[in-house]
């Protein structure tokens, strides 16, 4: 499906990885950020509202020491996260007349109802204040079995949290193929899912790029957390500015359709809906 009525979403989480933030072994780059920032000062014109989820912080750490070894244990990592954080929010915010504000997260924040009640009125100040929200993971505090694994699903977390109505997951591919785009130069993208196509998974492969803990899989997985809770999700390629296609209102992806939230049962309503 190539058509999409982007004016009707006006809430939207765009996460964005770490191979668009710290390409190429620098530290970080405006290469690919520069655009999504032009593509988010448009939304803004628009009134719509914007949390950016940004990975990078490792990779920026990483880069920024000259590393080359990448078999890191939890504790380099951690470190390395505490070297680039603020990095990734010194680079966000020369991008932007506005003030942006830093979000760290980690997944007792989110499970706990009153960290979680807390989180959900600092957005909504922060927004009220004008300000961009940029979210992490709190990678210095959290251990290996408290991770979120990947910031696509600390981003699917997060629109709920906010009550968004699209997640924009901006990757280094242009979307979900049903066969791996980097062996395969015959893989067909598939620009449209349906609620409950969970056969998608099957499609999905693991990561190409040694410092990103995700892959298409763990986007997948976020995008189908997201549309059961009433989310659409649009998984695209931010290295080609495809997210400008939604300005034309045309599907830049993989477009993940919400679930109608009247086939969710009242018993598995969204636990964040806490206002």
């Amino acid at each position: 499906m190539k058509e999409i009525n982007f004016d009707r979403y006006q809430k939207i989480v765009i996460k964005v990885g770490s191979a668009l933030i710290a390409p190429d072994e620098r530290a970080c780059s405006a290469e690919y950020c520069l655009p999504i920032a032009n593509f988010i000062k448009q939304c803004l014109k628009a009134n719509k509202d914007i949390v950016i989820v940004s990975s990078g912080a490792v990779a920026a750490g990483f880069n920024q020491l000259g590393l080359t070894d990448h078999q890191l244990n939890l504790e380099q990592k951690q470190a390395l996260a505490a070297i680039g954080q603020s990095i990734v929010i010194r680079h966000w915010q020369r991008f932007f007349d506005q003030e942006v504000a830093q979000v760290l997260l980690t997944i007792d924040d989110i499970n706990n109802l009153k960290r979680a009640y807390n989180a959900q009125k600092t957005f909504k100040q922060l927004a009220q204040f004008g300000a961009l929200p940029i979210v992490n993971e709190n990678d210095t505090v959290v251990t290996e079995e408290l991770k979120f694994g990947d910031n696509d699903m600390l981003a699917a977390q997060v629109a709920m949290l906010t009550d968004a109505d699209l997640l924009l997951i901006c990757s280094d591919v242009g979307g979900l193929y049903d066969d791996n785009p980097y062996l395969n130069p015959e893989a067909r993208l598939i620009t449209f899912i349906k609620p409950d196509d969970t056969q998608c998974q099957t499609y999905a492969q693991g990561s190409h790029n040694p410092r990103s803990m995700g892959g298409m899989l763990s986007k997948v997985q976020a995008a189908l957390t997201a549309t059961y809770k009433g989310i659409d999700c649009i998984i695209c390629n931010g290295k080609t500015e495809a997210y400008n296609l939604l300005l034309l209102n045309q599907n830049p992806g993989s477009w993940f359709v919400a679930k109608p939230q009247t086939q969710v049962s009242t018993a598995t309503s969204d636990k964040h809906n806490l206002s």
